[in-house]
């Protein structure tokens, strides 16, 4: 009888011991704050903090709410060059809406609403406002920016001092719109685009490769002609 108790006691405690051992390895919480612990993998509701980006204590994903109070941003802003930070893959998704004193600088990748000073991710799905600059691999949707949009796979509405995209599909307004590869509209001052374009220009300048649309503008440019007013290629 003995041995049974002890063996049914040890057969508890190893059972409670996995169980907890896999709820930290699976955390999840209400509330956090932010630099999250290291066994926190999900938030289903608010975060709250000064960022996720500058910490490899990351949550995996956040669901609801993300407010970031950064009191370095003016530091970081002078010194932190959005060309140099890593964000080709995707370390932490955040699901909701995003607000920020500073803003995301690395592997994130946000399905939503996102309100900041600026925004480093691998993508942005859904509506944005940045005051200065806003660099991601994809972008989705409608994107304000202060000075500048940049992706390399965009689709949507762009609308920025200067849009920049690889690969674009959709509309951009802005003092300086340019691409590899458009499909859509494009309405700025100049509007450059280098390789295809298929579709609207409308601008001081207008230029572009091969093309299959229609520029309007003081002076257009594309694989066969130079035009001032209006330019088109079939």
């Amino acid at each position: 009888m003995k041995t049974l108790i002890k063996t049914l006691l040890l057969m508890l405690v190893a059972v409670t011991g996995f169980a907890q051992q896999k709820a930290d390895t699976l955390h999840s919480q209400v509330f956090s704050f932010s630099p999250a612990s290291r066994k926190l993998e999900k938030v289903n509701g608010m975060s709250l903090g000064i960022g996720h980006s500058w910490s490899d204590r990351t949550p995996k994903k956040i669901n609801g709410l993300n407010v970031e109070v950064n009191p370095a941003t003016s530091l970081i802003i002078l010194f932190q060059d959005p060309d140099r930070v890593h964000n080709d893959s995707v370390q932490m998704t955040v699901n909701g809406l995003h607000l920020s004193a500073g803003g995301f600088s690395g592997r994130i990748k946000l399905n939503g609403v996102g309100i900041s000073v600026y925004n480093i991710a691998y993508a942005t799905n859904g509506f944005s406002v940045t005051g200065l600059y806003n660099v991601n691999i994809k972008l989705n949707g409608l994107h304000i920016s202060g000075l500048s949009n940049s992706a390399e796979e965009a689709r949507g509405l762009l609308i920025a001092g200067v849009n920049n995209a690889d690969d674009f599909g959709g509309a951009c307004i802005g003092i300086y719109n340019r691409s590899v590869d458009m499909k859509g509209l494009s309405i700025g001052l100049i509007n450059i685009n280098e390789n295809k374009m298929a579709g609207l220009h409308i601008g001081i300048f207008n230029k572009t490769g091969n093309s299959r649309g229609l520029q309007i503008g003081l002076w257009n440019i594309n694989s066969k002609r130079s035009l001032p007013f209006i330019n088109w290629h079939n």
